[in-house]
């Protein structure tokens, strides 16, 4: 590979590492559209090889859990796992919390991720402030009764109901 493809490698390299995921795919294209079919080559095999890094990084991760799993006393395992349920009832109670004070004061189910707070007390709150900043009227409008029909200007339903009407009238 020359210089200059080189150069024009790392450079893609360094623009899809920074350019946001929904946009890297178009500079991808373009950019592989200016590499030559060699370069295109190169960078299908950095990105495999990347992949496959990171496979054998996950798998090598879960390896070494299992050997620390195994090198920690039944003591130690049972107080890691006592503190993942305490950590994940603590969040639990929060998110109760939440729902509680959502469920009291009247706060629309989908504006519930906007209370937050560590106590009830903080939470409702929360729930106060984002309530009164809520529009209590309706933002539709109130029908116009002056418009449409009117009870002596009924029209008819079908096609035959309007032939019948309009020879109904010789």
């Amino acid at each position: 590979m020359s210089d200059a493809e080189t150069t024009q490698a790392e450079q893609i390299a360094s623009a899809d590492q920074e350019a946001p995921e929904g946009a890297r795919e178009g500079v991808q294209e373009a950019h592989e559209q200016e590499l030559g079919e060699g370069g295109k080559r190169a960078l299908s095999a950095e990105r495999e090889a990347r992949r496959a890094a990171e496979r054998e990084l996950s798998e090598a991760r879960a390896a070494l859990k299992e050997i620390e799993d195994a090198n920690l006393s039944e003591l130690e395992r049972a107080q890691r796992d006592a503190q993942e349920a305490r950590e994940e009832l603590t969040a639990l109670r929060v998110e109760n919390a939440r729902y509680r004070v959502v469920q009291a004061k009247g706060v629309p189910g989908e504006l519930a991720e906007f209370i937050t707070g560590d106590t009830e007390e903080e939470m409702a709150a929360k729930a106060d402030l984002l309530l009164a900043r809520i529009p209590s009227s309706p933002s539709t409008p109130k029908p116009d009764r002056t418009q449409g029909a009117s009870a002596g200007n009924v029209r008819p339903v079908s096609n035959a109901e309007a032939f019948a009407t309009a020879l109904g009238d010789f």
